[in-house]
């Protein structure tokens, strides 16, 4: 008894299988009947992946912009300090000194001009 009901299970899904491939599911009424709804479904699920593609590849765009801005952020912030450093009283002072020039820092303080 169980043999048979394997039998009727195998004959069913090679049935089913030959039935898909043979092409007989392409012929059939109902396919037949919504092969445009079928086709506006495929058409839909093209669009859907291609958006997501599209959309994936401008979020990569993104995440590389903000890499590179902050790379920027963070070389802007070097070169600021490093200037600040440079241009204290100071450094002007000793670098003045090195090329022998003849300004000198005033010993009196300013005074407004009115």
């Amino acid at each position: 008894m169980e043999e048979k009901s394997e039998n009727k299970n195998k004959k069913k899904n090679k049935g089913f299988l030959s039935y898909i491939i043979g092409g007989k599911l392409l012929r059939s009424d109902i396919f037949t009947k919504n092969i445009w709804l079928l086709a506006l479904i495929a058409v839909y699920a093209f669009i859907y992946v291609s958006n997501r593609y599209a959309f994936q590849q401008e979020l990569k765009q993104i995440k590389q912009l903000e890499r590179t801005k902050n790379d920027i952020r963070y070389d802007l912030l070097t070169i600021q300090s490093e200037f600040a450093k440079e241009s204290r009283q100071s450094k002007m002072e000793e670098m003045l000194n090195k090329k022998q020039s003849q300004l000198k820092t005033s010993t009196y303080p300013p005074f407004i001009i009115e």
